[in-house]
C-alpha cells in the first residue's frame, strides 16, 4: 500500500495507473503498521505522521462534502491524521478494495469519512462496522444502496445507535450474505429476524449474540429457510424454548439460553455434522437432555460444553463416556452433582479420545481434602485424602492409550485453606503433567490412531461442506 502511494508522486501517468489498478484489496484500521496505537484517539496532537495519501482531482470531487463545511475541515477530530488516512485510502481503492474493517474505529464520522466513498465501491465484498458508535440507520441505507447485493460477510456486533428498521432495510438488500454478524445489538427483535430467514437464505454463519428480544418465531424461521447454515451462535437468546438446527450445521452455541428444556434434545439428534455443542448455563437442563443427545449423538461430535447445569449427575458422565466415542474435550465446570466415581469412569471409558477435561468450580470433589482446620494432614489413616488419588488411579490404569493433556481442577476444593496432598501430585507429576497454575495440569499433546482417523474423516466432510473461511479479519471469541 505504501509503495503505490508512492508511485503516485512519479508523475501524472503513474498517478492515473495507480487510480485505476487501486491502491488496496483489504484496509483495516487495526493493522498497526498503517495506523498506528498511539494515534487511534481523539487527541489533535500526534507524535508522529502517518502515511500520507496525496490528494487527486477525483477523489477531491468524490469527498467534497467536506470542502462547503470549513468548520469540519478545521476542527481537531476533522484533522485526525488516522481519518484522514482512512479516506485517502477509500478515495484511491475505488477498483480494488474488497474488505474493510472499521471494527472499534472510534473516531469515524461516517458523514465524512465512509459515505462518500460507499457508492464506488464497486469490488466490496466484505465488511466490519463493529463496535463504532457513530454508525447509524443512515449508514445502513446507503451498504444497502451502493453495495448490499455484493455482500458476502458483513459485521455490525454491538451498534448502539441502529434500528429494526435500519437494520431490515440493509438485509432485504444483501442477499448473497453469507457470513452475518449482529450480536449484541441489544434492540433488534423478531421484526429483524424474520427478514434475515426470508431474504438471507444463502446464510453459512450467523451469530446473534445477547439479541435477548429474539424468540423462536423467528429463530425457527431463520433454520428452516436457511439450509446452508453450519455455524449458529444464540448465546444469551433467553426467549428460546427449543432450537431446530439445519442439518448442515457443524457449530451450534445456545450458552444462556436460560428457557431451553429437555425436550430440545430431540430436535440436536438429526444433526450428522454437528461437531461442537455449548449448552453451558441453560439451568434448566437436567440429566433427561444429557441422555437424550446421547442415545443418537452426532457421530462426528468432538466438543461438548454444559458448565453451569447444576443439575447434572453422573448419570450424564456414564452417558456421555458410552455414548460419544469420539468426544474430544469436555466442559463440565460448575456442575454441582458431579462425583470422583463418576469422572473416574470417564477416564478410564473414554481415554482414547477425550484430550480436554474442564471441572473448573466443582467444589463438591474436594480433589486434596486436607482442612487445615482439621488438622490439614493428607495421608496415613485415610481421614481428610482428597478425590485427586481416585483419578491419579484412573489415569494410570489407561494411561498407555489416554490422550487426556488439559485437566483443569482449579477451585475444586470444599475448604478455603487446605494442605496439598504429595502423593496425589506426585502421581500427576508421573504421569507427565505439570501444573501450570494451581489445580491446572497440563501435559503434551498426544496422539493415537483412532483419533487420526477421526481428524481425517472431519477434514474429508469439511471439504464436503464447503466450509466457509471468516477469518479475514480479527475474529472475537464465542
Amino acid at each position: 500500500v505504501r509503495q503505490r502511494a508512492k508511485c503516485q508522486l512519479v508523475c501524472s501517468s503513474w498517478r492515473d495507473i495507480v487510480l485505476e489498478k487501486g491502491i488496496a484489496v483489504v484496509v483495516d484500521v487495526n493493522d498497526v503498521g498503517l495506523f498506528p496505537k498511539d494515534q487511534m484517539n481523539f487527541a489533535p496532537t500526534m507524535s508522529s505522521t502517518p502515511l500520507r495519501i496525496p490528494q487527486s482531482t477525483s477523489s477531491l470531487q468524490v469527498h467534497n462534502s467536506t470542502n462547503n463545511n470549513p468548520s469540519l475541515i478545521s476542527s481537531p477530530i476533522q484533522n485526525h491524521p488516522c481519518r484522514s488516512l482512512l479516506r485517502g485510502l477509500l478515495n484511491h481503492s475505488h477498483s480494488s478494495l474488497e474488505a474493510l474493517v472499521l471494527n472499534e474505529f472510534l473516531p469515524l464520522q461516517p458523514a465524512i469519512d465512509l459515505h462518500p466513498a460507499l457508492p464506488y465501491l464497486r469490488k466490496l465484498r466484505r465488511l466490519d462496522i463493529s463496535r463504532v458508535p457513530s454508525i447509524t440507520d443512515d449508514t445502513l441505507h446507503l451498504i444497502s444502496t451502493f453495495i448490499g447485493e455484493r455482500l458476502e460477510v458483513l459485521y455490525m456486533k454491538g451498534l448502539k445507535h441502529v434500528t429494526n428498521e435500519g437494520v431490515v432495510h440493509l438485509v432485504q438488500s444483501c442477499r448473497n450474505l453469507r457470513v452475518l454478524d449482529v450480536s449484541q445489538v441489544h434492540q433488534l427483535d423478531d421484526e429483524t429476524g424474520l427478514a434475515i430467514g426470508l431474504h438471507l437464505t444463502k446464510l453459512e454463519v450467523l451469530h446473534g449474540k445477547d439479541n435477548y428480544k429474539l424468540t423462536n418465531k423467528s429463530v425457527d424461521l431463520i433454520t428452516r429457510n436457511c439450509k446452508n447454515l453450519v455455524q449458529v451462535t444464540l448465546w444469551g437468546c433467553i426467549r428460546l424454548t427449543h432450537a431446530a438446527p439445519p442439518t448442515k450445521l457443524v457449530l451450534l452455541n445456545l450458552w444462556g439460553c436460560h428457557n431451553l428444556t429437555d425436550d430440545a434434545a430431540s430436535r440436536m439428534t438429526t444433526l450428522p455434522h454437528l461437531r461442537s455443542l455449548c449448552v453451558s448455563e441453560c439451568l434448566r437442563l437436567t440429566d433427561r437432555f444429557v441422555l437424550g443427545i446421547t442415545r443418537s449423538a452426532p457421530p462426528q461430535l468432538m466438543h461438548l460444553q454444559l458448565r453451569y447445569l447444576r443439575r447434572i449427575t453422573d448419570a450424564s458422565l456414564e452417558s456421555i463416556s458410552h455414548g460419544m466415542p469420539g468426544l474430544y474435550s469436555l466442559d463440565v465446570s460448575f456442575c454441582s452433582k458431579l462425583t470422583i466415581r463418576g469422572l473416574a469412569q470417564l477416564l478410564t471409558e473414554s481415554c482414547t479420545s477425550l484430550s480436554e477435561l474442564r471441572l473448573y468450580s466443582c467444589r463438591q470433589l474436594d480433589v486434596e481434602g486436607g482442612s487445615l482446620m482439621n488438622g490439614g494432614r493428607n495421608g496415613g489413616n485415610g481421614r481428610g485424602v482428597g478425590g485427586g488419588r481416585q483419578l491419579v488411579q484412573a489415569l494410570r490404569s489407561v494411561r498407555e492409550v489416554s490422550i487426556l493433556s488439559f485437566l483443569d481442577l482449579r477451585e475444586c476444593q470444599q475448604h478455603g485453606q487446605f494442605a496439598r496432598d504429595e502423593l496425589y501430585l506426585n502421581g500427576m507429576t508421573e504421569l507427565g503433567f505439570d501444573e501450570t497454575l494451581h489445580g491446572l495440569f497440563v501435559r503434551p499433546a498426544s496422539c493415537n490412531g483412532e483419533l487420526r482417523r477421526q481428524l481425517v474423516a472431519n477434514l474429508s466432510d469439511a471439504d464436503g461442506l464447503a466450509i466457509p473461511h471468516t477469518t479475514w479479519k480479527r475474529n472475537d471469541p464465542l
